[in-house]
């Protein structure tokens, strides 16, 4: 069976660390609230589809720098070339953008998002992506594909969105692409808690550090029905 040591991996879009057994993700553009570039997007996709051989790490944590999480996909990098683009090449892109969220459902270990400020677009989907999100109250939760002309199912929203806070406010959510702050955001549930902003990573690593013990990726193991069956729905 493959096998590989992703303890001294050398990350070239964003930050990445381990300590112990626990890998951080950091998403390092804060001047521009950590958005995505065609480059990260397809480095983060490569790397969860690695986490499945890694022997060295056995819970992922991701954070954003700078006060914010991720503003999604960058407006200048992405948007202002994907309308240049023919249907193939959009259809590349967006195929891209969904495998990097099935490598995430994919991945063995377990998953857990801080989230701080801004988290929207491709950020919120990282955060469903995730098996645990732990926010601020500051945070500032969207899915706002409707308001770029995209649709509201990009990226799997769809199907992972309803799983974790139900379908009449996924609905809300994804039909309106309005600003959802942390209180509601932990009402509605898909905050798994709120935690003081200076201490959101520190939660959410000791988080991981719980489940990265023997036995806990079993409990919380991607490849569950649930997630078979995101995968299944998602292919294209």
């Amino acid at each position: 069976m493959k096998k590989m040591k992703l303890a001294d991996y050398k990350a070239s879009h964003f930050a990445y660390a381990v300590s112990g057994k626990v890998a951080t993700i950091t998403l390092n553009r804060p001047e521009r609230k950590n958005p995505l570039t065609f480059e990260s997007y397809a480095e983060l996709r490569d790397l969860f589809r690695e986490m499945s051989y890694a022997s060295d790490v056995k819970a992922v944590v991701i954070t954003g720098a700078g006060g914010n999480f991720c503003s999604g996909g960058d407006v200048h990098d992405i948007i202002g070339k994907l309308v240049k683009m023919d249907m193939t090449e959009l259809m590349q892109f967006t195929r891209m953008t969904g495998d990097m969220v099935k490598a995430m459902r994919a991945c063995p270990q377990p998953i857990v998002s801080a989230i701080d400020g801004v988290c929207t677009g491709a950020g919120a989907m990282i955060a469903c992506g995730s098996d645990m999100r732990f926010g601020t109250a500051r945070s500032k939760l969207a899915f706002l594909f409707v308001r770029v002309g995209l649709a509201g199912a990009d990226m799997g929203a769809c199907t992972l969105l309803p799983r974790l806070i139900g379908l009449s406010r996924a609905a809300d959510l994804l039909y309106t692409g309005r600003v959802v702050g942390g209180e509601e955001a932990e009402r509605f549930g898909f905050y798994n808690r709120l935690v003081d902003p200076e201490r959101v990573l520190e939660e959410a690593t000791a988080m991981a550090v719980i489940e990265e013990r023997p036995g806990k990726v079993a409990c919380v193991g991607h490849q569950s029905p649930s997630n078979t069956g995101f995968c299944l729905a998602t292919k294209a």
